[in-house]
């Protein structure tokens, strides 16, 4: 039974994906690399400072990782401070649904708390919602709580036990393989959201692939999920941990 849905924050809370691209392009324009959106996707999901050693490696780069992740970092803050944060569509009302349904509600990022709390106190503020971001859901999860960040499964078994649920209790949402990738390992059952930022083939291995969060409230849209705990259980498969 569904009992908790936990949210990715970039891409799928809002739209940020467009804003860390441009950070990106900002931090190395003067090295006139071609950080283009096709090349971003492979970025998302991981934290800034693997994308930093990745963008090292690949435009082979003499660089310090440390004070390209600070640049980055202050370039992506500059940007959201022009008010540039936009809640996915669909989002007010998918939380609004949880919290009717008495869901309990989480959000997992590999973003630094600092960003997650300006974006979410963004999208808030759009919504119209005046409840603090941390009365409003019951966890919230970022890079600065494991050591080890999605693709591994840390994050979302560290969302996991702060809501006291079972994996196969919870839902997940992500945007990227690399966010499904450490949602499955963990036990959960996860959910694709297609963006302008990602590409549907990133996103086969979700159980389910969504164009919109307004296609969760699509009637019977839930079936699949107690539908497939109830093919485990005669499977005789454990279903604290798949």
């Amino acid at each position: 039974m569904l009992k908790a849905i936990i949210f990715d924050l970039d891409g799928v809370i809002a739209e940020t994906e467009s804003v860390h691209l441009k950070a990106f392009q900002k931090t190395f324009e003067k090295f006139n690399l071609n950080i283009t959106q096709e090349y971003h996707i492979g970025l998302i999901g991981f934290t800034v400072k693997d994308n930093i050693i990745k963008i090292k490696k690949d435009f082979h780069l003499e660089i310090d990782v440390d004070e390209y992740v600070k640049k980055r970092n202050n370039e992506y803050l500059a940007l959201l401070e022009k008010d540039t944060i936009a809640p996915n569509p669909g989002l007010n009302d998918i939380l609004n649904w949880g919290k009717k349904n008495k869901l309990k509600l989480g959000i997992c990022s590999s973003s630094k708390r600092k960003m997650v709390d300006i974006v979410l106190k963004g999208a808030f503020k759009k919504m119209g919602i005046e409840k603090s971001i941390y009365d409003f859901f019951d966890t919230v999860i970022t890079a600065d709580n494991t050591k080890r960040k999605k693709p591994y499964p840390d994050l979302y078994l560290y969302a996991i036990d702060k809501l006291s649920m079972a994996p196969f209790e919870c839902l997940v949402i992500e945007d990227s393989e690399v966010g499904i990738r450490s949602a499955k390992t963990a036990g959960c059952r996860v959910v694709g959201l297609i963006t302008p930022y990602n590409r549907k083939k990133e996103l086969v291995i979700a159980d389910k692939i969504v164009d919109s969060l307004k296609d969760l409230l699509e009637a019977n849209f839930w079936g699949w999920f107690d539908k497939g705990l109830k093919t485990m259980k005669s499977r005789g498969e454990r279903v604290d941990n798949f």
